[in-house]
């Protein structure tokens, strides 16, 4: 059972064993009764970390109606409750180094990625009360997406294979960490299975910089790419901060904090779900092949 705001919006993943239920995230009486004892609950829904996203609405939602969820879960006897936060909440790796959960959780980042651990060390307090929480951290996701809600990397590759110009920013040099889609998935069902009740699990990948992302997707679909735009990072972000102010844009939830994160390294370590999950993620390499593939097939790129 998936229950999304828009059912209609999840028509072209029809499977016998799924049934799209209407209900919204921020009006609990939509999932009274919901879900069955002894089922598990894989929690998706927030508030996006895009410019323009509402920060109160991140609290509201990201913190607020996710407690709620879960506390309504756990009075429910839900199995497991598996709540996807997202690795940023571990903060960027300012100095090289590799983040990981014993790192603990980053106070000065951008309004979602405080949204999230807020939502996380609470939930946690719920799991040493009695609720059979786990939450699963990915790292920067790629891979398949959809129409409503299209996936920054995906999309970019979309772009390179257009043709269009490889932008770097700051040089395009700086690692982030990226995980496919399907290794996301087995590692939400490994930590509903495997993990262990009030324990965080980073799910990542391999690390790669944009300029090499670029280099290796044209390679892999025989592609000559556009022109190379570079863009310093400073003139980014105080184009990004006048875009801000111009449009009302909260500075931690605008284009300012878009390029911050950009402009940053973002690694990652998953040990722990290795060790504990059996998490091993597809080589990027394999990776980027299935997402280009997908993309051939869905939309003749």
């Amino acid at each position: 059972m998936a229950l999304c705001r828009n059912p209609e919006s999840l028509a072209d993943l029809r499977h016998p064993a799924l049934r799209a239920v209407a209900g919204d995230l921020g009006r609990p009486s939509s999932f009274a009764g919901l879900p069955p004892p002894g089922g598990s609950v894989f929690h998706l829904a927030a508030v996006r970390n895009q410019p323009g996203s509402s920060i109160q609405e991140m609290a509201e939602i990201n913190v607020g109606a996710t407690l709620a969820l879960a506390r309504h879960s756990g009075d429910q006897g839900v199995a497991r409750f598996v709540h996807v936060a997202t690795a940023l909440i571990y903060g960027p790796s300012e100095k090289g180094e590799v983040r990981s959960e014993a790192d603990g959780h980053d106070r000065a980042g951008s309004a979602y990625a405080r949204s999230k651990a807020a939502a996380v060390e609470q939930l946690l307090a719920l799991a040493r009360e009695g609720l059979p929480a786990v939450v699963a951290c990915p790292s920067i996701v790629f891979g398949p997406d959809h129409p409503s809600h299209p996936n920054r990397v995906t999309s970019e590759i979309r772009r390179l294979l257009r043709g269009g110009p490889r932008i770097f920013l700051a040089g395009g040099r700086q690692a982030r960490n990226l995980v496919h889609v399907e290794d996301v998935v087995r590692g939400l069902l490994a930590a509903e299975e495997r993990g262990a009740v009030g324990e965080e699990y980073l799910l990542g990948g391999e690390e790669i910089s944009p300029r090499e992302l670029a280099e290796r997707v044209l390679a892999i679909a025989g592609r000559r790419g556009g022109p190379v735009v570079p863009v310093p990072s400073g003139a980014a972000l105080g184009i990004a901060l006048l875009i801000d102010r111009l449009r009302g844009y909260d500075p931690q939830g605008g284009y300012a904090t878009a390029v911050r994160n950009l402009s940053r390294e973002w690694r990652f370590s998953s040990g722990r779900a290795t060790r504990e999950l059996g998490y091993q993620p597809l080589p990027l390499a394999e990776g980027v092949a299935r997402t280009l593939d997908w993309l051939r097939l869905r939309e003749g790129r």
